[in-house]
């Protein structure tokens, strides 16, 4: 028998649905071993679902993951897990960046699990229902086991919906969250994101993952547990990016991994194939330690930028210093995103603040702008570049724009919509830094090539 696993998915696009993935994962995170995983990157998404109990969510990306590549990384981010919770970022029946099969019903029935549906009723009558009847017809065989119904009025109109989902649709409701209760987290989660400005310190960080928990209490857990279970039994995949483990033949081989303030996790999907190949990882709490991790044999900075903990890693001039020290002598170093930015001399954040940092990369920039969701882009990697080659799709998070720019030997091209190629990111010292970000498991041979350079380079002292 497979995994236990479900399918969340709204039937329109909003906030209902990451209150129902986070009631969820607080609701059963704390009781077994849930291994939430995102179809789609919504960063927002992301972040609620990392910081809710459980092990930390994945993401299958539909623009850069094969069917085949999919399988693969869903199996072995499973395997040792009691529940899986697939969340789609994109509504039940939309595709994602118009890629064939990358609706959540299409996952569904790729992995033969039920599928529960989030519906947001906040000020809505009995025609809601209709969105449920056609969704459901539109399913096709897809097991479409339950509702999650979000803000349900108390009033007429309310009591009219119910009765409509139990006369029209036969599906079993597994949770009434109260518009209270929802009209609050969605406040909170605009204010979260900056969708809308408020005079005053913001809500802590935490707030929407509480609303979640309380949340939880109006789900029927104990019947989302059975649901999950009716999976049906998915014979194993070949592995290709998890075949075998390498650890005897790297020697040892270790990796400082950063983390920590202003550095947040991101998909995290490098990690596992590092990982799986062998390497060991070390972490590096870039606001805390004074000095890279003894003995290791490379250095990754992945992930999304906290501007508001800018400042905890510019105190912190020990490291930086050892930083560029260990980038220039070689150190064998990859910086994706967020991490990217660290090692520039100079950052303007998108509120005008400047910040003096590692100085690694000859340049200065300033952000403008934060993406929810990932804008693709086609590269051609450079000779100059380190580890990877040939053609490759990227994703940027931000906006960035530099203001000074000395580097002459880029990492990629970057081909524009009217054919010209932009230079993107930069190549030295066995350094490879680009502010887009990039996967492992669409593109192993950067990986395998990264690790013959540490296996090459030593130790760092």
């Amino acid at each position: 028998m497979s995994v236990p696993c479900v399918v969340l998915a709204g039937l329109e696009s909003g906030p209902a649905v990451s209150l129902a993935a986070g009631a969820l994962l607080a609701g059963l995170g704390e009781q077994r071993s849930t291994r939430p995983v995102l179809v789609g990157l919504d960063s927002c998404l992301w972040r609620l679902l990392y910081e809710s109990p459980g092990r930390a969510p994945r993401v299958l990306d539909p623009a850069l993951h094969t069917q085949a590549v999919a399988a693969e990384l869903f199996e072995y981010w499973t395997e040792t897990a009691d529940l899986a919770v697939v969340v789609a970022a994109r509504p039940l029946l939309d595709s994602w960046e118009g890629v064939g099969g990358s609706r959540a019903l299409d996952y569904a029935a790729r992995l033969d699990a039920p599928v529960i549906l989030v519906l947001d009723a906040r000020e809505r009558g009995a025609t809601a229902a209709a969105t449920v009847v056609g969704a459901r017809a539109l399913a096709g065989k897809a097991d479409v086991a339950g509702i999650i119904v979000v803000g349900l009025e108390d009033g007429p109109a309310g009591r009219e919906l119910d009765e409509a989902l139990r006369r029209q649709t036969d599906i079993p409701i597994l949770g009434r969250v109260p518009p209270q209760l929802a009209e609050q987290y969605v406040r909170q989660l605009a204010v979260l994101t900056g969708t809308v400005k408020t005079i005053g310190p913001k809500p802590p960080a935490n707030a929407a993952l509480r609303l979640c928990e309380e949340a939880s209490g109006y789900l029927k857990l104990d019947e989302i547990d059975a649901t999950a279970a009716r999976r049906g039994y998915l014979p194993a995949v070949t592995r290709k990016l998890f075949a075998r483990d390498q650890g005897p033949l790297l020697g040892g081989l270790s990796l400082g991994v950063g983390w920590g303030p202003p550095l947040q996790p991101l998909a995290l999907e490098n990690i596992d194939v590092l990982q799986a190949a062998g390497v060991e990882l070390r972490p590096l709490n870039i606001a805390r330690d004074r000095a890279l991790p003894r003995g290791i044999s490379g250095l990754l900075l992945a992930g999304q930028l906290d501007e508001e903990g800018l400042t905890t890693f510019t105190a912190n001039g020990p490291l930086m210093a050892e930083m560029a020290r260990a980038i220039d002598d070689g150190l064998p170093t990859l910086a994706f995103g967020g991490g990217a930015l660290l090692l520039l001399r100079r950052l303007s954040d998108s509120r005008g603040r400047s910040h003096q940092l590692v100085g690694a990369v000859p340049a200065e920039a300033e952000l403008i702008e934060w993406y929810t969701r990932p804008r693709y882009v086609r590269v051609a990697a450079t000779r100059q570049n380190p580890y990877d080659e040939g053609d490759n799709v990227l994703y940027e998070l931000f906006d960035l724009e530099y203001l000074v720019l000395e580097q002459e030997s880029f990492a990629y091209r970057v081909r524009t919509a009217d054919g010209e190629a932009q230079a993107e990111g930069f190549a030295f010292h066995r350094c490879l830094a680009t502010s887009l970000y990039a996967s492992m498991a669409l593109s192993p041979a950067l990986a395998d090539r990264f690790i013959e350079a540490m296996r090459l380079a030593g130790t760092w002292e």
